[in-house]
């Protein structure tokens, strides 16, 4: 895909409205504070390229989990994610292993984990969660790992 540079006309038709899709604010010439619209660009920016079906830790329980809604192809389907919040309290003191499969026959994404590591079917990584205490300790984010993956 390749990208055309805007003219003059095209920019000035541009000023003071929003991008549909992000958000992202097209700001008159000479704005003050430039700083702090180039960092709420980017902040939503990466809310919402990068913030798809991350994981994160929830307000809803300590040993929970929030997982973005996003959209993602699986098992050649495209589909469609509802943020969810997801309780891992079984796997206290252990690395829970997160991620997103097809529902057996409801056509539904349901979220999984395991301490066991990996389901071996058609699967989403999403992230690996350390428990301690009963608490969410640490999220490492594995999406890429499937995005990548033949």
């Amino acid at each position: 895909m390749s990208f055309l540079d805007l003219d003059a006309e095209q920019i000035a038709a541009l000023v003071g409205t929003r991008h549909g899709e992000t958000g992202v604010e097209f700001p008159e010439a000479g704005l003050q504070p430039y700083h702090d619209w180039l960092i709420r660009t980017l902040h939503r920016l990466a809310e919402r390229s990068l913030g798809a079906l991350r994981v994160e830790r929830s307000d809803t329980a300590e040993s929970a989990v929030w997982v973005a809604a996003g959209r993602a192809s699986l098992a050649g389907e495209a589909v469609v994610v509802e943020a969810r919040d997801l309780d891992l309290a079984a796997f206290n003191n252990s690395t829970a292993y997160v991620w997103l499969e097809a529902g057996e026959g409801s056509g539904e994404v349901e979220a999984g984990a395991s301490e066991a590591g990996w389901p071996g079917g058609a699967h989403l990584k999403l992230a690996e969660v350390v428990l301690a205490s009963g608490r969410v300790e640490s999220v490492v984010d594995r999406r890429l790992e499937t995005v990548f993956r033949g």
